[in-house]
């Protein structure tokens, strides 16, 4: 299989990350109650830590303290570290996304916080279906202690592209053409050594012919490189099964899921292919108000495919800010997350079944889980105010186990 590309065009639904930086700010209110302002920001870039808080007081960084054991594990002490940023009353500060901090309200013209709103704990329910599912024939099927790892390179900023194996569960779906060339026209994440997620439009009515594991720059016949490090080779497999979710609609985008079996198994012992985190433990999986992040090799803002893996950090929003937005296309359900719209940042033409990623814990441990599977949006990638809509993979764990086996 080469690593050729071309050019493909799909209404709505295939996806790419969009950077048109543009100096327009979010519209007022849309994200106002999850926002604060503080005083000491010189250390923290935005959008993953653009305000420097006490620890507490970042609801991500209080969830990881309650949830993991004393002594803290290294790999805990280790993020906080990174994103630490001075002490305030012998407290350690920590770079926090203002999207992340707690909602406050102001009494001075100087900008402190006087109350605290305390981190919701996963609900009863969840934790119920957390127990169901654990309870299933194959939840060993889906790696825990080995998925999403963190990489020393993993902290986002501004910027848009990737880290060699930043992202190494990263997948290139492959289709063919009438000249019998490969084209990679969608993305994927690998969830287990025979297993890949996508969207379900990436699958229907198409001619997968198979999928490529480890890629970083895909204009690079011979292994990736940086100025002291060479991944490994790229895995190339054929697809022994694809299994579009029985319920997809091609018009509503509804149910857009599926999974791939792989013909053999992929190799987890190279850096460049990993698998990422289903959140089977992050069963509240409400990330409204947090920045997401996305990834891809999708069409850039000068309307070209990338060569090199980029990211996008983009704001998660309420269902109901997209709900009116595509009323005439299709009825939104809680099955659906609604993101991006911010800043031109967005997913587009030729990501579409890659991840929405955010981390979280993983038996105490903090990794990345992919929330979402890109699925469609605007046509004009990025545009302001205008928020795509991803899968939500919570609400389909029960399938995904149940279709996937040894």
């Amino acid at each position: 299989m080469n690593g050729g590309a071309k050019n493909s065009v799909f209404y709505l639904s295939l996806y790419c990350l969009c950077f048109v930086i543009a100096p327009v700010e979010i519209q007022a209110g849309l994200l106002s109650r999850y926002s604060i302002n503080y005083e000491d920001t010189k250390l923290c870039s935005p959008p993953l830590g653009g305000t420097c808080v006490e620890i507490r007081k970042c609801p991500f960084f209080s969830e990881l303290l309650d949830r993991s054991p004393i002594p803290r594990p290294r790999s805990i002490v280790k993020i906080i570290r990174e994103h630490h940023c001075g002490f305030e009353n012998n407290n350690p500060k920590v770079c926090c996304s203002s999207s992340m901090a707690t909602s406050t309200t102001t009494t001075s013209t100087t900008p402190r916080p006087t109350s605290v709103k305390k981190v919701q704990r996963l609900p009863e329910m969840f934790k119920g279906l957390k127990h169901k599912l654990s309870k299933h024939r194959n939840y060993h099927l889906l790696p825990k202690d080995t998925c999403g790892p963190i990489s020393a390179n993993s902290r986002i900023t501004n910027g848009k592209g990737t880290n060699i194996e930043e992202f190494p569960w990263m997948v290139l779906v492959a289709y063919g053409s009438p000249d019998e060339e490969v084209e990679f026209r969608c993305g994927g994440t690998v969830i287990n050594n025979r297993y890949v997620l996508t969207a379900a439009h990436c699958v229907h009515n198409s001619n997968i012919t198979g999928v490529r594991l480890g890629e970083y720059d895909r204009s690079n016949s011979e292994e990736d490189c940086d100025s002291n490090y060479c991944t490994a080779p790229v895995q190339d497999f054929y697809v022994e099964n694809v299994i579009p979710h029985q319920k997809y609609n091609p018009k509503t985008f509804d149910n857009d899921i599926a999974l791939l079996r792989l013909t053999s198994e992929a190799d987890f012992s190279y850096g460049n292919v990993q698998p990422i985190c289903l959140p089977i433990e992050e069963m509240n999986d409400d990330l409204t108000g947090k920045f997401a992040i996305v990834s891809g090799w999708g069409l850039t803002e000068e309307g070209l495919k990338s060569s090199v893996l980029l990211k996008a950090s983009i704001p998660v929003l309420p269902i109901e800010s997209c709900k009116n937005l595509y009323k005439s296309f299709t009825t939104l359900t809680s099955q659906q997350i609604c993101a991006g719209g911010y800043r031109g940042r967005d997913s587009c033409k030729g990501d579409s079944g890659g991840p929405m990623m955010y981390a979280g814990l993983i038996q105490g441990t903090p990794r990345f889980i992919q929330y979402g599977i890109v699925s469609f949006g605007p046509s004009e990638c990025g545009t302001e105010e205008q928020p795509g809509i991803y899968t939500r993979v919570a609400s389909y764990l029960p399938w995904i186990l149940d279709n996937i086996k040894p």
